[in-house]
């Protein structure tokens, strides 16, 4: 079974910057055979209820900060319908062809700045795969646990990412996987010039502050 020849991207709603159509009509246009889907929220929350179980999809609702579910929904994608993932402000720079194979069956990277973690800004995997299965048990664990009230990078981000493939490959190292230089060898591109400013806007919500002044996880209700 080949990796889906499908590209997923995410964003709160369907408005998005003139600029980010331009970079998506650009890479699509490099790479013909390939689809595109957007999900914003709605689309989200829809497909994560119907494709999983209760108890994930409780887990996945809890959230409320978007870097967090835009997270939860990269690692819950893939794992359901297997292609290939990419964040809104980053960029393919060629065709996926050349460097995907027909064998491939998950194509991971290390972050260029922080080679200690597995790069999640973009994914290519196969439907099913374990490492995406262990990141959702753990995110999900971590959620009901509320284990990092103030940190989304350890809750749903490259860290959590990263200790489940570390974790399967100590007890399955036969896990079909396939590693390339940092950020993909290039032909994925981390962050294209303006897009945090054009797509974000305001810098007061971003992530690394919201997060300090919101927990990362809604308290259970107490009804």
């Amino acid at each position: 079974m080949a990796i889906p020849k499908v590209i997923y991207q995410t964003f709160k709603t369907s408005k998005i910057p003139f600029i980010t159509r331009f970079y998506i009509w650009r890479f699509m246009r490099k790479n013909p055979g390939y689809v595109h889907e957007f999900y914003d929220d709605a689309r989200i929350d829809a497909f994560i209820r119907n494709a999983f179980d209760i108890e994930v999809y409780e887990a996945y609702a809890r959230l409320q900060i978007g870097a967090a579910k835009a997270d939860f929904f990269r690692y819950a994608i893939l794992y359901k319908k297997g292609g290939i993932y990419l964040d809104l402000d980053s960029d393919i720079s060629g065709g996926l062809d050349r460097h995907i194979t027909e064998a491939d069956q998950a194509v991971i990277t290390k972050e260029k700045n922080h080679p200690e973690y597995y790069a999640q800004w973009a994914l290519i995997y196969e439907k099913d795969h374990p490492f995406l299965k262990r990141t959702i048990a753990y995110i999900v664990s971590n959620i009901q646990k509320n284990a990092f009230p103030h940190d989304v990078h350890a809750m749903t981000g490259p860290s959590i990412y990263t200790k489940a493939i570390q974790d399967e490959l100590h007890l399955n190292p036969a896990v079909p996987y396939r590693v390339v230089e940092h950020d993909y060898n290039g032909f994925m591109k981390f962050k294209y010039k303006l897009g945090k400013i054009l797509i974000y806007g305001d810098r007061s919500k971003h992530w690394k502050k919201l997060q300090k002044v919101i927990p990362v996880v809604k308290p259970l209700s107490k009804d």
